[in-house]
């Protein structure tokens, strides 16, 4: 963990790296996951081996392009992010995500919302 803020009940699995992140209350952090400049909000779960927040800070996102053009991206309460997924820059995961909300591929470009 470098240059971060975890909040209480926030569970960083062996082997995860989490750097330049804010991750609020209850999240878990699977093993082998990366998060590089993401805001977590509460009782989020990150699979084993995910990658959030790798790729091209120029792309802003699509629906938000005012807000998330600075290659941070942003995970909403109580979403679940799956096994091996792995996430761009200026990515807005929404609430409540599930497996299913996913591409097939588990790839969410830069400047996607899910």
């Amino acid at each position: 963990v470098t240059n971060s803020i975890l909040s209480p009940g926030v569970y960083v699995s062996p082997g995860a790296v989490v750097k330049d992140s804010v991750v609020m209350n209850d999240t878990w952090i699977g093993p082998g996951a990366l998060l590089d400049k993401v805001v977590i909000d509460k009782q989020v779960v990150i699979g084993a081996g995910a990658v959030v927040g790798v790729g091209d800070e120029s792309v802003a996102n699509e629906q938000m392009p005012d807000k998330l053009f600075a290659g941070i991206s942003v995970v909403g309460k109580n979403a679940y992010i799956p096994d091996r997924t792995q996430i761009g820059r200026n990515v807005l995961i929404n609430s409540a995500r599930e497996e299913s909300d996913y591409p097939a591929d588990r790839i969410v470009g830069d400047g996607k919302t899910v």
